[in-house]
């Protein structure tokens, strides 16, 4: 007989000189109701993607429980494959480390987890870290053209029920070995979670936000935006929004968006000339014309996503 792992939950946290944010992430771990990590009920992994500050050695010397992948260059997002990979628990739950837990988080989306199908999905509900009455605008909304906008949710309209996204997913272990990998390592960032839920439709899993799983959530300005010049953020966006669109759609549906998503495109340019920001202009130039050179590299992608 196979020895089942007394873990419930894995937490898998990716860290780029996140030093400051880490005790106050594992603290709140710590003071689960589900449990606390000296019980071995919930273990935390920490995949450092080529931190300069002190993370490292902070994991080592203040918290010893937590498992450390230490990486010598950053590949943005895709290192969450190697934290999920070690994971041992019954469930695992990717989450960003300036984030902190509700106390009753982890306990509520076990639960919950437990109650639904093994094909159901789970996404939390996300407050501002520092106004824990307020929702964060985490609902996103993507046109035919793959242009993203957020809105606002209202706490009357919370409940348990299937949403389209979901950043920090709360799966099976089994969930996640069926999806091969959690995050595309050529996106870097941007648009990998939207990538990630698609790939779940496709393999006719369902997302369902828990409101019952509260997490608390720091603004962009304070994390990504803090490393990461507009121009980046832009380029990689752009880039893996389209590499999504050839990746995922139906070749019905490449046809029938292609020229909408085109369009946009275009529109998209000559608002940048039209407002004289010909650096940005370029940025999405760089951003569109990456897929030809690459198309070999996106059909490869293509051809294993669609099997």
């Amino acid at each position: 007989t196979i020895k089942m792992s007394p873990i419930k939950i894995s937490v898998v946290g990716l860290s780029f000189n996140g030093e400051s944010f880490l005790p106050n992430f594992i603290h709140s771990i710590r003071n689960s109701s589900l449990s606390s990590l000296g019980t071995e009920e919930v273990e935390v992994i920490i995949v450092d993607n080529a931190s300069v500050d002190g993370t490292v050695r902070l994991l080592q010397e203040k918290f010893p429980e937590v498992k450390v992948i230490q990486r010598q260059t950053n590949i943005g997002s895709g290192a969450f494959n190697e934290g999920v990979s070690i994971a041992v628990g019954e469930y695992i739950l990717i989450s960003d480390v300036d984030m902190i837990f509700e106390p009753h988080c982890l306990e509520n989306f076990y639960n919950t987890a437990k109650k639904l199908d093994p094909q159901v999905i789970l996404g939390p509900t996300l407050y501002e870290y520092d106004n824990h009455q307020k929702l964060m605008p985490c609902y996103s909304v993507l046109s035919r053209s793959f242009f993203s906008t957020f809105v606002l949710p209202q706490h009357n309209n919370l409940g348990l029920k299937e949403v389209f996204m979901e950043g920090f997913p709360f799966m099976h272990r089994d969930t996640a070995r069926k999806l091969k990998y959690i995050f595309d390592n050529d996106y870097f960032l941007y648009s990998e979670d939207f990538d990630l839920c698609l790939r779940m439709r496709l393999q006719g899993f369902k997302l369902y936000n828990c409101p019952t799983a509260i997490m608390y959530n720091r603004p962009p300005s304070e994390t990504t935006l803090k490393y990461l010049k507009l121009k980046t953020l832009i380029y990689y966006m752009e880039r893996n929004y389209l590499i999504t669109f050839f990746k995922i759609c139906s070749f019905k549906t490449l046809l029938l968006y292609s020229p909408y998503v085109f369009v946009v495109r275009v529109l998209a340019l000559l608002k940048e000339l039209a407002t004289l920001n010909v650096r940005l202009f370029f940025v999405r130039l760089k951003a569109y014309f990456w897929v030809i050179p690459n198309w070999k590299l996106v059909w490869r992608k293509r051809k294993e996503t669609q099997k």
